[in-house]
């Protein structure tokens, strides 16, 4: 599946990532780079929210929803994604019921991915794991990117 021109949607890990190696790294080169094709998950926007531990990590995310939603670039999951997120679900549980413990941990990064869908764009992320399961249930743009340096 080509992904020139589609929009992109990059998963909470990149964007941590981009936190973490600061203006000069890698991935803040490969955001900016995306930056005019460029949407943000809301549910991606609630995660960052979480795990945002202090008044300047709050700051930051806080700008950064802002700037989306200036840019009327938020995507949120519709009904028919919710609804779509319990059929992949149940049909991974299904297939592979010793599962059952992963799959309560996919809601998020199944909602993400049916968000991408939404729009058509290319779901970026260092999640090769569960984005490549998902891949075997759902169909959307993937791409992998090599985990951030710790």
């Amino acid at each position: 599946m080509s992904t020139a021109g589609r929009p992109w949607l990059f998963d909470t890990n990149v964007y941590v990532a981009t936190m973490r190696e600061g203006l000069g790294g890698r991935t803040f080169a490969r955001l900016t780079a995306s930056a005019p094709r460029t949407f943000l998950s809301s549910v991606v926007s609630a995660e960052l929210q979480a795990g945002a531990r202090d008044a300047v990590g709050r700051r930051a995310v806080l700008q950064l929803t802002r700037r989306f939603a200036r840019l009327g670039r938020i995507v949120v999951p519709t009904a028919a994604s919710w609804d779509a997120a319990g059929d992949v679900m149940a049909l991974i549980l299904r297939r592979d019921p010793g599962l059952r413990a992963k799959v309560r941990g996919l809601w998020n990064d199944v909602l993400i991915a049916l968000s991408a869908r939404q729009i058509g764009a290319t779901l970026v992320t260092a999640d090769a794991e569960d984005y490549t399961l998902l891949r075997r249930h759902l169909r959307f743009s993937l791409e992998v990117v090599p985990p951030a340096a710790n």
